[in-house]
């Protein structure tokens, strides 16, 4: 699987990135509600802007990620002192916190576990960590995307042996893009809920959209195999 340490341009990448400033970003606040004052566990935050968008609505967040290159670049953000951000370097067999947190987040990161018992763990994990009602809020492939192969302007995703998927990301000029593509694993929702499931925690799922300032930006064209083929989705985990 995709090793981040290596991908230092990643952080530069996603931070332009019109699927995660769009569609992703917005969607995981959307669902979170009001942010001030909260408690936030952001899950393999990487080197991205996404805890700094958590922040600045005023909520506490700690990010952890396995790789220590990507933590070492995400504390050296200008931002992140300023904000209060915490980074640690961690896994979810790992990460460990006396403080009990509002709610939980994550990023693509789900499809990174190399197995359904891996998986298991970023539940069970995250679930020990929420205070009684919290909800862990996920981007996440599709369980049910089928659409293979469609230009996406700034993504192709390829199907590859058995749940295995290849994303690569397709530079526009002037922009920063990544030179090596991403392998990543399309699991259905029934592996998903059944790891949640062991973990005592429920799934629910949410199709998304982009914000309209996103197609106001980008245009109809640019968004419309998103919105019609729905890569990407929201899964929303809460204890039962």
């Amino acid at each position: 699987m995709t090793d981040f340490g290596k991908i230092l341009d990643y952080g530069p990448y996603v931070a332009t990135d019109e699927f995660r400033s769009g569609l992703l970003y917005p969607a995981v606040i959307r669902e979170l509600g009001e942010l001030r004052g909260k408690r936030i566990l952001d899950v393999g935050t990487g080197n991205s802007p996404f805890p700094h968008l958590l922040a600045k609505k005023g909520a506490f967040v700690v990010g952890y990620d396995r790789s220590p290159e990507q933590i070492d670049l995400a504390r050296m953000h200008p931002d992140a002192r300023s904000l209060g951000i915490e980074y640690t370097v961690a896994t979810p067999q790992t990460f460990s916190d006396c403080r009990l947190f509002d709610s939980a987040t994550s990023i693509m990161v789900l499809p990174y576990a190399n197995n359904v018992a891996e998986l298991g763990t970023f539940f069970q994990s995250v679930n020990q960590s929420l205070i009684a009602g919290g909800k862990f809020v996920s981007i996440t492939l599709n369980p049910r995307f089928t659409r293979f192969e469609t230009n996406f302007f700034i993504r192709r995703m390829t199907k590859l042996e058995g749940n295995l998927v290849k994303m690569e990301f397709i530079k526009r000029t002037g922009e920063p893009g990544l030179q090596e593509p991403l392998y990543k694993r399309q699991y259905t929702e029934a592996e998903y809920e059944q790891a949640a499931a062991v973990a005592g925690m429920s799934v629910a799922w949410k199709p998304m959209t982009a914000t309209s300032e996103a197609v106001a930006a980008e245009g109809e064209e640019f968004w419309r195999p998103v919105h019609e083929t729905q890569p990407y989705t929201l899964l929303i985990a809460q204890g039962k």
